[in-house]
C-alpha cells in the first residue's frame, strides 16, 4: 500500500487592508530603515524580546523574513501617509476552530496617534471575516499599555494578569492576555479608566 502525501499548507496571504488612515501592506525592502529605527527605540527594547544590541544586518534577517511567503504568519507592513507606521502580524496556531496570535509594534514617530488601534481592527477583521478564524488572542508585556490600547478598542475583554506570561532574553516576565471571539460586536467592553483600575489593583 503506498502512502499518500498530505498536501502542504497554503501560505497565509497578505492583502492589501485600507482603513480610514492607514494601509496595511506587504512589506517591501524600503522599510528597513524605518524597521531599523523602531527596533533600536528604547521603548520597543523595553517592550519586546528584540536583542538589546540590534544591528542593521539583524534588520536585514528579519526584513527577508517578512517576505517569505508562510503558512504559519502573516505580516503587514502599516503604513501612513506614505510612510512605515509600524509592522502588524497574525500568527496561526494548530487548533482545528481557527485561531492565532495577534502580534504588532508601532513606530515611535507615530505613537498615540491612534494608528495601531486601526490597523487592529482591519486585521481583526480579516482574521474573522476573511479567514474564518474564530479566536484572535493577544499578550503583551504586563505595563505595556500602548499594546492595551489598541486591543480594548478594538472589542477584546479585559486583560488578564498573568505572572510569568512571557519568555524574554533568558528571563520570563508578568504579561497581560486577552482574547476575542468571532461572535464579539468588536466594541470596547468597558470605559478606559474600568481597564486601567482592573490592572492596577
Amino acid at each position: 500500500m503506498t502512502a499518500t502525501a498530505e498536501p502542504l499548507p497554503e501560505p497565509l496571504a497578505v492583502p492589501v487592508l485600507t482603513g480610514t488612515r492607514v494601509t496595511l501592506r506587504p512589506h517591501t525592502e524600503a522599510d528597513l530603515d524605518p524597521i531599523l529605527e523602531r527596533c533600536v527605540d528604547p521603548l520597543t527594547k523595553r517592550f519586546t524580546t528584540i536583542p538589546l544590541e540590534y544591528t542593521r544586518e539583524m534588520a536585514q534577517e528579519y526584513l527577508a523574513g517578512l517576505l517569505q511567503p508562510s503558512e504559519a504568519r502573516a505580516s503587514w507592513a502599516i503604513e501612513v501617509d506614505g510612510r512605515y507606521a509600524g509592522t502588524i502580524d497574525l500568527r496561526a496556531l494548530p487548533v482545528d476552530a481557527g485561531a492565532g496570535d495577534l502580534g504588532y509594534v508601532t513606530h515611535p514617530a507615530f505613537r498615540g496617534q491612534g494608528v495601531m488601534s486601526e490597523a487592529v481592527r482591519l486585521v481583526v477583521a480579516h482574521a474573522f471575516d476573511t479567514l474564518g478564524w474564530q479566536t484572535v488572542r493577544w499578550q503583551a508585556h504586563a505595563g505595556n499599555w500602548g499594546s492595551a490600547k489598541a486591543v480594548w478598542r478594538a472589542g477584546f475583554p479585559v486583560p488578564v494578569f498573568v505572572p510569568d506570561l512571557l519568555l524574554e532574553r533568558g528571563r520570563i516576565v508578568d504579561g497581560w492576555i486577552s482574547s476575542i471571539h468571532a461572535e464579539a460586536d468588536r466594541q470596547p467592553v468597558a470605559p478606559w479608566d474600568d481597564v486601567v483600575a482592573a490592572l492596577t489593583r
